[in-house]
């Protein structure tokens, strides 16, 4: 699944990954059916929010608050210094049952400063109760009313992504827009270690309890209780929908993730559909392995931001050239 141009890593890069691999190897998995797990991992990430000044402060970062019929969504927008180059729709990750969007200031901060991204981070409410289909109605209502108000944001071109459970997310929102037809401004679509196949995929099926961060098992039985509550043509995920018709894409998973088969799979599909998809498997990467301190993670980080941003690019010269008048 990789072309030579996509070897971001070098030798260090592994190394240094793999000593963070013999740490993780050590520590407890994470266990996304246990709810009381997701609420008390989910309290102590809000409780050392609160001892830390919000950058809501700082100039480049605003919070807008729509309402939907699923409830008010909140939505945290990291702006560059300077005109956006396109807006980039970010849902964040946690098994559908824990996050927010205050943990992606980081990379949404990366991606404002060096690449001029308007960043907007969707803060969904997480399905601690199982009702996903609440939790997806609201990334589909923010969605929509992002796309609908793009002026307000002097923006005319946006990428859709997230990371785990958000890559699911922002995958159904980008389908429910091309429903509508609501997706000619869409210029590509991105997902870091995404879950698309809700009947678990082979890699998950044979993953074990000694899985890298995540438990394995665990994570089937976390489906189990959320995939019932969503609409019947929406159980078994993104990776049994018609693709056809879609942007451009980048999927990146990491070679040890338990789900990695959800990335292969499905950009194998996309690139059937559309010839317009790229996959990167990166190895000595475990699930969610763009967020730990290693430079195989930053490489990762800043392919992608640069991918992003050449999307917008890409999608106004093709604009461009199919209309010599339209505007730059």
């Amino acid at each position: 699944m990789m072309r030579d141009e996509e070897r971001f890593w070098a030798a260090e890069d592994l190394i240094g990954a793999r000593r963070l691999n013999w740490m993780l190897n050590h520590l407890p998995r994470y266990r996304p059916d246990r709810r009381w797990n997701a609420r008390l991992l989910q309290g102590l990430i809000e409780a050392c929010q609160l001892c830390i000044l919000d950058v809501i402060f700082h100039r480049q970062v605003y919070i807008r608050t729509i309402k939907t019929k699923a409830g008010p969504v909140a939505i945290r927008f990291t702006a560059p210094p300077f005109t956006p180059a396109g807006l980039y729709i970010h849902f964040h990750g946690g098994a559908w049952v824990m996050g927010n969007a205050r943990l992606e200031d980081g990379l949404a901060k990366r991606m404002a400063q060096r690449h001029g991204i308007l960043v907007a981070a969707v803060d969904f409410r997480n399905a601690r109760d199982d009702r996903l289909e609440r939790t997806l109605q609201q990334c589909i209502s923010a969605t929509e009313w992002l796309i609908d108000n793009l002026i307000d944001f002097n923006v005319d071109r946006v990428v859709i992504g997230g990371e785990s459970s958000g890559a699911h997310l922002a995958c159904e929102a980008l389908l429910h827009l091309q429903r509508i037809s609501k997706i000619s401004h869409i210029a590509g679509f991105y997902s870091v270690c995404g879950g698309f196949n809700l009947g678990a995929s082979g890699s998950l099926r044979e993953a074990s309890h000694r899985s890298l961060l995540i438990d394995g098992p665990a994570t089937i039985a976390n489906l189990r209780r959320l995939v019932p509550s969503l609409p019947d043509d929406r159980q078994r995920g993104p990776l049994h929908c018609d693709l056809t018709g879609l942007p451009p894409a980048l999927f990146i998973a990491g070679a040890l993730d338990p789900i990695v088969d959800d990335s292969i799979e499905m950009s194998a599909k996309w690139l059937r559909r559309n010839g317009n998809c790229s996959c990167i498997i990166v190895p000595e990467a475990p699930h969610g392995f763009n967020r730990f301190p290693t430079s195989l993670a930053n490489k990762a980080n800043e392919f992608a931001a640069r991918w992003i941003k050449q999307a917008f690019d890409m999608a106004r010269h093709a604009e461009s050239s199919r209309n010599p008048y339209a505007q730059a």
